[in-house]
């Protein structure tokens, strides 16, 4: 496999690596200074070619939603290589739940999640959710990974039984993947697309451990479905992204382990 320094080559603009900011088994990141401008750049390690993400419909969307400016703006990209280059944003990991004093920022946070909400599907954006079930399902192969994928796929038909519209959605909203600077921005798009309103919102009520109160808070910010915003409708969910997180965890260290026999 390349190193990154090498992958870097091929960017054809001034690209000058600075440090690493976090590395996964999917993926490296690092700040830089692309054309001047302070950037950061992922890269995508093999794994990521395995899962079910697809990097053209998270550009779409970056694109399609740039003008609302809670997500980072797209200065390069190539998906052969697999690199995203985007302008750098100054910001910290809120904390809304320990910080009683500032319950407004919930307001806020929930008038982020709507303005994505409620946004017009994006032309040609891809059903990732749908796709990434169908990956996980094919590499659950034992009884008790079948088990708790069908436990998790039962609950989830069950809770989209109540005729809500799909909406564009994060996919992944929790603490890490949020960032606070007297406004919200959310980051690390690629699970990025169709699915029940209901998936964003309980991710964040899961992360950032929200009670009744806050989540009030948060519904005030978002305006629209109120309905959505009772503990007793969220708790399925929060149960359904607990075991979609499981199966996300044995999914991928099964894709793993297929890529060390290939390089065997």
């Amino acid at each position: 496999m390349q190193s990154v320094i090498e992958i870097n080559k091929s960017v054809p603009e001034n690209c000058i690596l600075k440090r690493e900011l976090s590395s996964s088994p999917i993926t490296k990141i690092y700040s830089c200074i692309f054309n001047d401008v302070k950037a950061v750049i992922r890269f995508d390690l093999p794994a990521a070619h395995e899962l079910s993400v697809d990097r053209q419909n998270e550009i779409n969307i970056l694109k399609a939603i740039n003008h609302l400016g809670l997500s980072p703006e797209v200065l390069y990209y190539d998906i052969d290589t697999g690199i995203l280059i985007w302008k750098f944003i100054s910001g910290v990991e809120p904390s809304p739940a320990e910080n009683k004093s500032n319950l407004h920022s919930l307001r806020d946070l929930g008038a982020s999640l709507s303005s994505l909400h409620s946004l017009p599907i994006p032309e040609n954006t891809v059903d990732i959710f749908s796709n990434s079930m169908i990956l996980y399902r094919s590499l659950l192969d034992n009884s008790s990974e079948k088990i708790l994928f069908d436990k998790a796929l039962a609950l989830f038909n069950k809770l989209e039984q109540d005729g809500a519209k799909r909406v564009l959605s994060h996919n992944d909203l929790h603490q890490k993947n949020i960032l606070w600077n007297k406004k919200y921005y959310f980051i690390d798009w690629e699970y990025s697309g169709l699915n029940h309103p209901c998936f964003d919102i309980a991710s964040l009520v899961r992360s950032f451990k929200l009670n009744q109160s806050q989540i009030n808070e948060l519904s005030i910010g978002y305006k629209v479905n109120n309905k959505f915003f009772r503990l007793d409708v969220l708790n399925p969910w929060i149960e359904f992204i607990d075991y979609l997180e499981k199966i996300w965890s044995i999914s991928l260290s099964k894709i793993l382990r297929n890529l060390e026999h290939k390089d065997i």
